[in-house]
């Protein structure tokens, strides 16, 4: 191989981390400042401050502020959403209590993700399209991963028919009114999250499986 082709293959090489490393300190700094200004008070002036970047920057990763804001929010619970919703295999009640379970160890208990959904309380109202993006990226998954496992139990004859097919995030509510009430009351009516997980289990469980005849 030619010396030039060697240095630009070299330098092809050590641009992608460097780019994702930028990437990611940008997404840092933009969490940091969605969660204290809120949606609309945030400034791009502000995340380029943080992540030591020019504002110009940027614009070479993300169109525009909510763009950007898009990115945060999968950045952030992407991954752990793909976690709860990737169980399979063993019995539909094995499968229920392992999502649920995973729901808590990465989605309610994370910190980040109550600051997130603070926001999306306080400006969904002026700015549907953060709801949108949620919705999509979250929630959807989600409900689907939920009715999936209903289905199957109800097939394998552990579940009984029930409308929650219909409406799967009734299994998920007590999980989201966790982070809520975590993010208005914080340490002041602290929730014990592992009595809380089981709790929620054991009563959408007791209300879902089929009753002796």
């Amino acid at each position: 191989m030619h010396a030039p082709r060697k240095k630009a293959l070299r330098s092809s090489l050590g641009g992608r981390p460097q780019k994702q490393h930028r990437q990611e300190q940008i997404l840092g700094a933009a969490f940091k400042v969605f969660a204290a200004q809120g949606y609309e008070a945030a400034r791009l002036d502000e995340v380029a401050e943080r992540a030591g970047v020019a504002k110009g920057t940027i614009y070479l990763y993300f169109r525009d502020k909510k763009q950007l804001f898009r990115a945060v929010v999968r950045s952030l619970l992407k991954k752990r959403m793909d976690a709860v919703a990737g169980t399979s295999g063993g019995s539909a009640e094995d499968q229920l209590r392992t999502l649920v379970s995973r729901m808590y160890a990465e989605i309610v208990s994370n910190e980040r993700v109550r600051s997130i959904v603070r926001l999306l309380i306080a400006e969904s109202g002026r700015f549907p399209e953060l709801a949108d993006i949620y919705h999509r990226e979250i929630i959807a998954p989600g409900m689907k991963a939920v009715r999936r496992v209903l289905m199957q139990g109800i097939a394998s004859g552990e579940f009984r028919e029930t409308p929650a097919l219909e409406f799967p995030q009734i299994l998920a509510a007590p999980g989201v009114l966790a982070i809520v009430w975590r993010a208005l009351h914080g340490e002041r009516r602290r929730l014990d999250l592992h009595a809380y997980r089981k709790a929620h289990l054991e009563f959408i469980l007791g209300s879902l499986r089929r009753k002796p005849v």
